[in-house]
């Protein structure tokens, strides 16, 4: 039988968070994630790894479940929640990785450490050619347009992994109000990063009347 703590909990609305590659749901900003909302979401992580086609088939069935308000991603995570069936949430990408062709390719057929403890045991992670072919078949700017009401991204020209690709392909079809642009972290999201992503989560729920600043 649930405890009262327990029911409480499942009534709140789901924020689901997608990381990026050579990560897992065990990673870092889910937990800052968890501890910043705390009492207002219930902060979900799927776990996923490069190949795209099995990935967004899991991220898709957990969204029909789960039904999240707000989906956020970062790197390869942002590609996915960017393409992923996410019906009406709120998207919120951060470097996210518009050319993951290009971008991952640097590891191809290179054995790589996961950078936690993944959920699955796996410690190690091959990118094949055969998986890296997949992503040429998605479109991800016309995903970008057909969500630009419900998107918001936060993106640094400092991001020492894919350089401007990101700012290059959202500047001009993104609103400036939903397009953060900043300097003051690199590819991942840390420090500066995390407080940029608050203030940009906070605003949403500001908006939403979901928080009340006193």
């Amino acid at each position: 039988m649930k405890t009262e703590v327990e029911n409480k909990r499942d009534e709140l609305p789901v924020m689901m968070y997608v990381h990026g590659f050579l990560s897992g749901a065990n990673g870092s900003k889910h937990k800052q994630l968890q501890d910043h909302f705390k009492g207002l979401y219930r902060v979900i992580a799927p776990e996923l790894d490069a190949d795209p086609d099995k990935s967004l088939a899991i991220l898709n069935e957990i969204i029909k479940r789960e039904r999240p308000e707000i989906i956020i991603g970062t790197s390869l995570g942002g590609w996915m929640t960017l393409m992923c069936d996410s019906h009406d949430a709120k998207l919120v990408v951060v470097n996210p990785s518009t050319e993951p062709y290009v971008t991952l390719g640097r590891w191809l057929n290179q054995p790589q450490q996961y950078f936690c403890n993944r959920l699955d045991g796996e410690q190690t992670y091959t990118l094949t050619q055969e998986v890296l072919d997949r992503y040429s078949k998605y479109d991800t700017l016309g995903e970008v347009k057909k969500k630009l009401n419900r998107l918001y991204a936060l993106c640094s020209t400092q991001d020492e992994l894919i350089g401007t690709r990101h700012i290059d392909m959202l500047r001009p079809v993104m609103d400036a109000e939903r397009l953060m642009i900043v300097d003051d972290f690199g590819h991942q999201c840390r420090d500066a990063g995390m407080q940029h992503l608050f203030d940009i989560l906070e605003g949403i729920l500001l908006r939403d009347k979901k928080i009340i600043i006193k």
